[in-house]
């Protein structure tokens, strides 16, 4: 397992990222200029930021590894404990455990609203993506739960398994971020519709994940395979 990447920050650099986290999920990735950062995160030298991430990709490289690193951590943990109870074979279980590591981050962590909302603007980046900036380590768990859902949904097609495997991921979350956009952050008062959300979210993404094929569609797929 990779280490911890903000092992390797110093605290200027940490600083700086605490700083961008809200102001790029309130105001946009593109729309917070260096200058706001360096204003806002009360650093005297203008080129602070670039000093300690160069460019805006690499900024946002630091800004994700972080937070992926413990979604990672803490998915591979969830994913290895429905191994051992027996339950590794149930398709709902393993997107229960894959999809609630976000969730819970945003129900738990003081950055999961934030986080969200900037994994979302990425996913729908023109120029950036979620693959380019963040290393496979930190996504080893994602990899996990899809061959953990393979093994029980071999017969579908591999092109049609990949494509929903990547649309539940993404579905999962621009979900959370309409809802928290809509919402605010987890409170006492929202939680009990935040549960019904996220158990509604899985059952959905479950539910697509499993869906048969259509005739039309595994003809195509056995015809472009021939």
């Amino acid at each position: 397992m990779s280490s911890d990447p903000s092992a390797e920050l110093s605290s200027t650099a940490l600083h700086i990222l605490d700083v961008a986290e809200p102001l790029f999920a309130r105001h946009g990735i593109e729309k917070v200029s260096f200058r706001d950062l360096v204003a806002a995160s009360g650093q005297r030298n203008i080129s602070a930021v670039s000093y300690h991430f160069g460019d805006r990709p690499g900024l946002l490289q630091a800004m994700v590894a972080r937070r992926m690193w413990v979604l990672n951590v803490d998915r591979l943990a969830r994913l290895d404990a429905l191994a051992r109870e027996g339950r590794g074979g149930e398709v709902h279980a393993v997107v229960a455990e894959a999809f609630g590591v976000l969730a819970d981050a945003v129900r738990q962590q003081h950055w999961g609203r934030d986080f969200v909302l900037i994994l979302s603007q990425l996913l729908f980046h023109p120029d950036m993506s979620i693959e380019a900036l963040v290393s496979p380590e930190l996504t080893g768990s994602i990899e996990t739960a899809r061959r953990m859902a393979r093994r029980v949904l071999k017969e579908l097609p591999l092109a049609v398994f990949n494509e929903r495997v990547d649309m539940v991921y993404h579905q999962g979350v621009y979900a959370l971020a309409m809802w928290v956009q809509a919402n605010g952050p987890v409170t006492p008062d929202n939680a009990g519709a935040y549960e019904r959300f996220v158990r509604n979210t899985v059952d959905f993404l479950a539910g697509g994940l499993m869906a048969p094929v259509s005739p039309a569609r595994r003809a195509r797929t056995a015809h472009s395979r021939g």
